[in-house]
């Protein structure tokens, strides 16, 4: 893929990409796109220098040791702090996961300004549009997954997960199916969506591959036009790390 500008039609490039190496969807593919190309798309670039930090920032930035301005763009996009330590800032983003810095980074962008990258405004939305320019192209039934990294709690590293999705079953309930003896299922949710995020993101990589979009092909899924990333939210109600 060639890097991104805002203001690009994203689909068309993807399409191009898919016709040039030969690749013709079929019907139950699933394409995982990389939030970042599609927040360069969507130009979600923010000049952090003119923002006024307010006594909040202010006050976050010396508990933590980072620049005020940074911190005011986190709380701008973010519904609360969650927790925070010397050098980390674990907010709720205000489209409703648990996220470092509200998944705002400055890598794989240009920093010779003083300038940041927002995630997608509405995530699901954008899946939802660049699925059906590319399905209607290649006249076929696929799902599309918007997908980012996020560290986990007792976890070392991070993971691909889905922000965003359009056409696919992202939570598949278990419950009340039988396992090999016989049991009853009584918790089991499968994140799809996630797992299949994760998967894509070993290829993708997180330095300099240049591979934001990943083709999945074979894996048996429900597709769902009713389903979107949103149901991979835990409410904080149930959410044992609030």
């Amino acid at each position: 893929m060639p890097l991104i500008q805002p203001g690009d039609d994203l689909a068309d490039l993807i399409i191009d990409q898919l016709v040039r190496q030969n690749l013709q969807l079929e019907d139950g593919d699933i394409l995982i796109i990389a939030q970042k190309v599609v927040s360069k798309s969507e130009n979600r670039y923010l000049d952090i220098s003119t923002l006024v930090p307010t006594d909040e920032a202010i006050s976050l930035s010396k508990k933590i040791d980072k620049d005020p301005h940074f911190i005011q763009a986190i709380l701008n996009e973010s519904k609360q702090v969650v927790r925070y330590r010397m050098g980390v800032l674990i907010v709720e983003h205000k489209l409703g996961f648990i996220h470092a810095n509200a998944g705002i980074d400055r890598s794989n962008i240009d920093q010779t300004s003083n300038q940041i990258l927002l995630l997608p405004e509405n995530p699901d939305l954008s899946a939802k549009s660049l699925r059906e320019s590319i399905a209607k192209y290649f006249n076929k039934n696929i799902g599309l997954i918007i997908s980012d990294t996020m560290g986990r709690p007792f976890r070392n590293g991070i993971v691909g997960f889905a922000i965003g999705s359009s056409n696919i079953e992202c939570v598949v309930d278990e419950r009340g199916k039988k396992d090999l003896y016989g049991n009853i299922l009584k918790v089991t949710q499968i994140a799809v969506a996630d797992e299949l995020a994760a998967a894509a993101s070993l290829l993708m990589g997180q330095a300099d591959q240049k591979k934001p979009v990943v083709l999945i092909r074979g894996y048996k899924t429900n597709f769902s036009e009713h389903a979107s990333g949103k149901d991979l939210i835990r409410s904080e109600l149930e959410d044992l790390f609030r």
